[in-house]
């Protein structure tokens, strides 16, 4: 017959292994108060985030990025060179970078005095105060403390106030020096909130802020249209951010492109100063001479040495310009770092340096944009330097050839004026001595006008430069915040409301190591699970003897141990009547099993005695009500009149019960005499189940001594409260056979905690019984078992 609860816990290994979704999911329910708990709790916490966090707006802005410049009309033919010169194409990609700079967004910082912001309270929500404050504060220092803590401003009325928690009362106006720095606090707006907060911050660490909160699109790519987007708490400064940004960004650019118009003129207003001044010596001459030699005409002869000569004297002067443009080009060349005045590049006609030096320019250009946005060390920033360094050199050989061939041109040009000079040696000497000055006075003229004209070209190209971006949508602000997102807020709070309590549960279970269902006993052990016994709900004040249950009731406990006790006579060979039941620490049940089923058994008209074998932390009597003055620890010692120490109990007629007694010095050796085999062969004439309530065997020997003389042995696994480490000990004991014929009956299962399949007969019931005492009202949490079937 025992092979029947062996075959049985075969099976029931079997269909363990098959993944059962409707026990998984119904062990939830043991803690279904978390779930509500949770939400509740998540909802709170939405809720007190959407009131706490400020509202974020979105401002978007767009502007074009022109990558030509073209001029129509008469001005398109005079400003050729110079739109050659100070224009040209733009990278997108490079002024997207300039754009999110640090310096122009620390810039924009100073121009709206960003570095010092105000809040006030408004319930839970903190309210932005920016061009609302009811004070101004211009900082001029601030202390590092000043940094690190907020200044609380309390207004007394519009022109008085109080810092901190200070009582003394200032008036605005005034220049204050504290712990903060130096600032001067003046009037602001009116406003209705009294009480606010000034925070000082430093400058880069607000720009690096700004900038992460400042996206740069291209929408395009094949367009040049950039769009912008800042994302602040205010609408208004959002705005102003992206406003000030664009000006700023302008400025800079129109900045960069003047650089060199202006050291062209420079270099032009520098010449003509030079030529102004001896222009006017050169006529001076001319007057004085014709005055003091009374010269009116010359003759024509010399008139045609005159023209060859001037003519000659102009190409030499040309020339003379020219190597003097060298030079300056040379000069700015080797000194480009110390920032020398850049040359009048369109005043060379040489096409090959005049495309060397607009490409130098273009690359100075593009380095001084990247060394706004980027380190020294920069792969691209290096490149651009080696081009940089290649282009200078090429313009130096340049310059060179140039200079030895202007050179050749100049020798050749003073041997001519050699020959035409040994001709005017036969003009009279007046004559010959008039043209000489007259040739000074005509080249002065000419490279005056020549010079006139040009600075007259470049004024009007710088004059007409102009930015290459055009706004194309001023900023304009998102009605609705798009931070943060209450729908997302809520949706998450209630996802974090099921998700908590599931995780929670399952570190529980992961954490537990207690036995939790009848599979973990039968896989670890081995053994057959005989009976499954309820919970039995415990109710204040109630005494030991409460404990013992009705045996006429129709309650599932009840029912439970009437299985059990059916269940006894399929134990071994049919034929077990002396029953030990033990576990494996206290607690476990045992001596409510021993009681219980000690009833039921005299219940079905059987006599049944209870031996309370547990010498060492006895409650027998304290169940049963009965005396434990004398007990098995006297017949151990020798008294073996039974008359005198078994004791009829008040729960049956057939039910008796003797006791541990007074508890000996040495429980081990008194059970090991010899005398138990004897007590137990009397007590078999007599009854028809002899029960012994022994001591835990994880914690003692005793029960190993009394298992000797018994038929079978109950061993007790309580829910929730044994080790699954035990489990083992129990597997060891049925392996060794220590323990004649190991059973194992499971304790204290709580059906109600999503255990099993309802709470019934044996854990599998569908509701066929009565509870002895019906509750009139259900609370919330019966109403949710009935709900979801599992009470």
């Amino acid at each position: 017959m025992n092979n029947n609860y062996n075959n049985q816990a075969q099976e029931s290994f079997e269909d363990s292994e098959e993944f059962d979704l409707n026990s998984y999911i119904r062990r939830y329910f043991r803690y279904w108060y978390l779930f509500p708990l949770f939400l509740t709790l998540s909802l709170i916490t939405g809720f007190l985030y959407l009131q706490i966090t400020r509202p974020v707006y979105s401002t978007r802005s767009s502007i074009l990025i022109k990558e030509e410049k073209s001029i129509g009309g008469a001005q398109g033919d005079i400003l050729t060179e110079m739109s050659t010169q100070f224009g040209g194409n733009k990278l997108v990609e490079n002024e997207l970078e300039i754009i999110k700079s640090q310096n122009l967004m620390e810039q924009v910082i100073k121009d709206l005095s960003l570095e010092v912001s105000y809040t006030a309270k408004d319930g839970l929500r903190t309210v932005d105060l920016y061009k609302k404050s009811p004070v101004i504060i211009k900082a001029e220092v601030v202390t590092p403390f000043g940094y690190l803590n907020p200044l609380v401003v309390h207004m007394v009325d519009s022109s008085h106030f109080k810092f901190n928690d200070e009582e003394t009362i200032y008036k605005t106006g005034l220049r204050f020096n504290n712990a903060w720095g130096a600032f001067v606090v003046l009037p602001g707006k009116k406003t209705q909130y009294s009480d606010m907060t000034v925070r000082f911050t430093d400058v880069d660490e607000l720009a690096e802020n700004m900038l992460n909160r400042l996206s740069i699109q291209q929408p395009n790519i094949k367009s040049t249209v950039l769009e912008l987007v800042y994302e602040d708490t205010d609408i208004q400064r959002s705005k102003d951010v992206l406003n000030q940004l664009l000006d700023v960004y302008v400025l800079a650019s129109l900045s960069d492109k003047n650089t060199e118009a202006s050291n062209t003129l420079k270099f032009i207003e520098n010449r003509l100063g030079l030529i102004t001044g001896e222009l006017g010596d050169v006529e001076k001459d001319v007057e004085s001479y014709k005055t003091s030699k009374g010269i009116t005409d010359i003759s024509a002869e010399s008139q045609l040495f005159l023209e060859n000569i001037k003519e000659n004297d102009s190409k030499l002067n040309e020339v003379n310009t020219k190597i003097s443009i060298l030079e300056s080009v040379d000069n700015f060349i080797q000194n480009a770092n110390s920032g020398a005045a850049a040359p009048a590049t369109y005043m060379i006609d040489d096409p090959v340096l005049v495309s060397l030096l607009t490409k130098y320019t273009e690359l100075d250009l593009q380095r001084e944009r990247y060394a706004r946005t980027t380190t020294s060390k920069n792969p691209l920033l290096e490149t651009i330097n080696t081009q940089l360094e290649g282009t200078r050199q090429a313009i130096r050989e340049n310059v060179q050839n140039l200079k030895r061939g202007m050179a050749v041109t100049k020798r050749n040009l003073e041997g001519i004026n050699t020959r035409f000079s040994a001709g005017l040696r036969s003009i009279p000497k007046k004559e010959r001595e008039f043209v000489g000055i007259k040739r000074q006075q005509s080249i002065k003229e000419e490279l005056y006008l020549y010079l006139l004209q040009k600075r007259e070209e470049t004024a009007l190209g710088y004059a007409s430069t102009v930015t290459d971006s055009r706004l194309i949508d001023a900023p304009i602000a998102t009605v609705n915040p798009v931070k943060p997102r209450k729908l997302f807020i809520w949706l998450g709070s209630i996802a974090a409301g099921v998700l908590i309590p599931l995780l929670l549960i399952n570190l529980i279970f992961l954490l537990n190591n207690t036995v939790q269902n009848k599979d973990e006993i039968e896989q670890r052990t081995g053994a057959t699970v005989m009976g499954e016994l309820g919970l039995m709900k415990a109710v204040k004040g109630a005494s030991a003897s409460d404990a013992i249950i009705k045996m006429t009731s129709r309650s599932a406990v009840a029912e439970q141990f009437r299985a059990l006790r059916t269940n006894l006579q399929y134990l071994g060979d049919g034929t077990c009547r002396t029953l030990m039941l033990t576990s494996s620490i206290g607690g476990e049940g045992k001596s409510f099993i021993s009681i219980n089923l000690a009833a039921s058994l005299a219940y079905s008209d059987k006599r049944v005695i209870l031996l309370g074998m547990d010498l060492r932390k006895p409650t027998l009597h304290d169940r049963l009500l009965v005396d434990n003055r004398k007990g098995v620890s006297n017949y151990m010692v020798g008294q073996t009149n039974l008359e005198d120490l078994i004791q009829s109990t008040s729960v049956h007629p057939k039910f008796d019960v003797m006791t541990s007694g007074p508890l000996p010095p040495n429980p081990s050796e008194l059970l090991g005499n010899g005398r138990l085999k004897t007590l137990i062969t009397e007590l078999k004439e007599r009854y028809d189940y002899i029960l012994i309530d022994s001591p835990p065997y994880g914690l003692v020997t005793d029960s190993a001594l009394i298992a000797e003389y018994v038929d079978a042995t109950l061993y007790v696994v309580r829910f929730n409260y044994t080790l699954l480490g035990h489990l083992n000990r129990i597997g060891e004991l049925r392996n060794s056979k220590r323990f004649a014929n190991l059973t194992v009956i499971y304790n204290g299962v709580n059906y109600g905690a999503g255990y099993g399949y309802g709470y019934g007969y044996g854990g599998y019931g569908y509701g066929y019984y009565t509870d002895d005492k019906k509750q009139k009202n259900s609370n919330l949490g019966d109403k949710l078992k009935k709900l979801v079937g599992i009470g």
